[in-house]
């Protein structure tokens, strides 16, 4: 498992998709800004694992891709299979598709 991920849905921004995210309950997602990567929703679903997915949708017919990607601290307790299956999970609940895994990115 790489802790990057590619995937395509309908929210066309990454306002919307964190809004539908967090309409799902469970995990609490909210907007971050970096300079490189602009806007991007980010989540700890873990202790010790942030999750974040980064904005500049590309289209792709009537969709988007998105990329994402998991960093863990030193104090992760959460088997990398555990992360990837949840979240896999989470992305199939909103209507994800094509999600695959991709090479990390900073």
């Amino acid at each position: 498992m790489t802790g990057a991920y590619s995937f395509v849905c309908s929210e066309g921004s990454t306002q919307k998709l964190c809004a539908r995210l967090n309409d799902l309950g469970g995990w609490r997602w909210t907007i971050g800004d970096s300079y490189w990567y602009g806007d991007y929703a980010r989540c700890i679903p873990f202790p010790g694992v942030k999750l974040r997915i980064v904005d500049f949708p590309v289209r792709t017919g009537d969709e988007f891709t998105y990329n994402a990607d998991v960093r863990l601290t030193p104090d992760c307790g959460t088997p990398m299979v555990e992360i990837d299956r949840t979240f896999r999970d989470v992305l199939v609940q909103i209507g994800a598709r094509d999600i695959r895994e991709i090479q990390p990115f900073d």
